[in-house]
């Protein structure tokens, strides 16, 4: 098993306003932001501390009614294979968001899915 399965990879942080978002992290947290090129996601900047892109910060639109799901902040979890972990988690109870996502660019793909308490989470896999 890879030593990063399981570890918490990346997180995303809903926000109306982007680029508010954006001055209030850089003013609180120093944090630096980097688009990222040739994406599927689009209103999304990737969090840069350093060297290291540590999350993103992803714009919602409103009202939140039409996007109850991601509505609060998204943590990643690294997976091996993400679908027979996608398969694993349905039997476990729980439900996916959406559809799964490949990133291009071997950036990897993830799936949303919700815990059966609800929570919104995603696994990322490598490929």
């Amino acid at each position: 098993m890879d030593s990063n399965v399981g570890k918490t990879v990346w997180f995303d942080l809903p926000v109306r306003n982007l680029l508010d978002a954006m001055s209030f992290y850089e003013g609180l947290l120093q944090w630096k932001y980097a688009q990222m090129t040739d994406s599927v996601e689009t209103d999304y900047v990737m969090i840069q501390v350093g060297d290291a892109l540590i999350g993103g910060l992803r714009r919602i639109q409103e009202p939140l009614q039409e996007q109850p799901n991601l509505s609060g902040p998204i943590l990643y979890f690294t997976v091996d294979q993400l679908e027979p972990n996608i398969k694993r988690a349905k039997e476990l109870g729980a439900v996916l968001v959406g559809d799964k996502v490949d990133l291009g660019k071997g950036r990897g793909c993830y799936q949303h899915l919700q815990d059966r308490e609800k929570n919104l989470i995603a696994l990322w896999a490598p490929r």
